[in-house]
């Protein structure tokens, strides 16, 4: 039960009492009222107040309150009296001028909120790896608070509020099990307080996720007699390392070029939103330049974490394709692939993903434009396209570049399994998921999994093959295990959720047959499970339904069939089996006006 506490006088040091208890003594959680007439003296900040600021919650009601130290360290500690005041005003009182903040120059008359770093706390940078996983804190330890949200920004546009999966309540700590490109950024914990006037408290974090370099864009520019090749990049962390070559030949250090490196602000999608960052362009100055019908120049940019090669090929013209793209299950999106050449035409783009080619694709031909459009984006769309134009009348003269497609939606399993060693029984599912997925969540029954010696969870990454229009493909997918000690019968869940979506995949295991069953279920939203249970009820009475009417026509016809042949056999012509016949090959096409956005796949 809470305990007022009342007190007359000053509180100014630790030999104060209340109610003959020593200040000391304040139980934790207990209710402190502080009443007086002529005000409170604080001589600084003692660990009287301390104590009541952490551990008790506090009705200050006084005239004034008076300052008698002549330096005051004013920090967090008295954030919280700034608040209590309310229309009451801080007074000090000393020959010296009392209550002077000895860090920040000013009186405690003078203090507002904002004076108190403590609302906004900007904590160390910190980094992880691609792959690799990461927890991100958010400590608070001058007034008792609440987790408002988790919301992730770059450079002041907001990104995405992160979902309370990945987040430990408890703690208020984020975790990503594995963090990629797109986490980099800042990421802001917003607090409540139990107190009214108090603002949320945001402490916020920059997270950066090393890995190789990714290069943006790539162009040319005449200067006069000199070309000036440039590639634009963003590279964390930010010591790389850069050689341009034109084939296996070095230009670093040769006098006919000039190579250099300036900062520069570079734009980016981050699940799906567009954002900027600091990043940088390597310009290669070719003095006195003399275009020849093909050269190939390469720019190697390494570092710590990887090494990647952008090739620019000097033709008779530029090719102008962006370098990466982004869409998501619920958009569409156009390519565009720009060519200024006379004579010039497309050919079919080549869709092609980890060095495998998937289809080749018609775009639509637009002045000096070739479009690929891609209606509803999924899973199967990620990878590579190639754009590709003739610039000769026997098409043996080709132009091509390439942009990276990815694609994000909900994850989708790809394969499970159920397997028994002695008294322990392992449940593992394999699946892809980009973005990255939260830790999948495993149930017994509908209820959490306590991990310990009777459940023991693994997830990790693994080279797992996805079906592209009909092409395998291996990509990098996942696998989570559950190792169950003596399991028992009942269900047992997996659920894999990203900020797209969910699937859900269930094993039983049935007593009276001994045997474990699976199957799974997916939806686009994380609360839509509830719905599954119905959907397999409509589903298998409309295949009831389709049975019983296939059956009856098949009865139906049989009744008939007699009759018809007898009509149908005295006016069939006798074959002759000697006779020859012809293949009559068949083929469609897509006819379509030209703003249509659709394009046809060339097989």
């Amino acid at each position: 039960m809470p305990i007022d506490k009342e007190v007359d006088g000053c509180a100014g040091d630790d030999s104060r009492f209340m109610n003959d208890n020593e200040i000391g003594e304040i139980e934790p959680e207990s209710f402190v009222n502080i009443t007086t007439s002529s005000g409170v003296e604080l001589i600084g900040i003692n660990p009287f107040l301390k104590k009541i600021e952490t551990e008790a919650f506090v009705n200050l009601s006084t005239t004034a309150s008076y300052f008698t130290s002549e330096n005051v360290l004013c920090d967090c500690d008295l954030l919280w009296l700034v608040y209590f005041r309310h229309n009451k005003s801080f007074e000090t009182q000393h020959e010296k001028e009392g209550g002077k903040c000895a860090n920040n120059n000013k009186t405690v008359t003078d203090l507002v909120p904002r004076d108190f770093d403590c609302n906004d706390n900007i904590l160390p940078v910190q980094s992880c790896n691609a792959s690799q996983s990461v927890d991100l804190l958010c400590e608070y330890n001058y007034l008792t608070s609440n987790l408002i949200r988790w919301i992730h920004s770059r450079n002041g546009k907001f990104i995405k509020e992160l979902n309370k999966d990945f987040v430990d309540e408890s703690t208020n700590t984020l975790h990503f099990p594995f963090c990629n490109h797109d986490d980099s950024g800042e990421y802001t914990c917003m607090l409540s307080t139990d107190y009214s006037l108090l603002p949320s408290i945001n402490i916020s974090v920059q997270l950066l996720v090393n890995g190789p370099p990714i290069v943006m864009n790539q162009h040319t520019e005449d200067d006069g007699d000199d070309l000036i090749l440039s590639v634009v990049f963003y590279s964390i962390p930010y010591d790389f390392k850069i050689q341009w070559l034109l084939g296996n030949k070095s230009l670093n250090g040769d006098p006919q070029y000039t190579i250099d490196v300036n900062n520069i602000t570079v734009g980016l999608k981050q699940y799906n939103v567009d954002v900027t960052t600091e990043g940088f362009i390597s310009n290669l100055t070719i003095h006195n330049f003399k275009r020849r019908p093909s050269d190939v120049y390469n720019c190697q940019i390494s570092n710590p974490y990887g090494l990647i090669v952008e090739q620019i090929i000097l033709g008779p013209a530029s090719l102008e394709l962006e370098r990466r793209t982004y869409c998501d299950t619920s958009h569409s999106i156009e390519l565009k692939c720009t060519l200024n050449l006379v004579g010039a035409t497309p050919v079919p783009w080549i869709h092609s993903n980890a060095g495998q080619t998937i289809r080749s694709l018609q775009g639509r031909h637009v002045n000096t434009l070739n479009i690929l459009t891609i209606p509803f984006c999924n899973s199967q769309d990620t990878g590579d396209y190639t754009c590709r134009w003739k610039t000769d009348i026997l098409g043996q003269a080709i132009m091509e570049k390439s942009t990276t497609l990815s694609v994000s939606g909900p994850p989708f399993l790809i394969s499970h399994s159920t397997s028994v060693d002695g008294s322990d029984t392992f449940f593992s599912v394999t699946f892809f998921s980009k973005p990255f997925p939260s830790d999948p969540k495993w149930y017994f029954n509908n209820e959490p999994v306590a991990l310990g010696t009777k459940f023991l969870q693994t997830t990790t990454y693994s080279s797992v093959q996805i079906r592209q229009h009909r092409v395998l493909v291996n990509e990098e997918g996942f696998i989570s295990n559950l190792t169950v000690h003596k399991a028992e019968f009942g269900l047992y869940k997996c659920v894999i959720l990203n900020s797209f979506g969910e699937v859900n995949h269930l094993f039983v295991i049935e007593q009276e047959q001994n045997k474990s069953i699976s199957f799974t279920e997916a939806t686009t939203s994380p609360n839509s499970t509830e719905n599954s249970v119905t959907v397999i009820i409509a589903i298998s009475s409309s295949v009831l339904g389709v049975v019983i009417v296939v059956i009856c026509i098949i009865i139906f016809i049989r009744r008939v069939s007699p009759k018809t042949s007898d009509r149908y056999n005295s006016t069939m012509p006798t074959r002759n089996e000697e006779s020859t016949y012809d293949t009559i090959s068949m083929s469609t096409t897509s006819r379509r006006l030209d703003d249509q956005a659709d394009y046809m796949e060339v097989l």
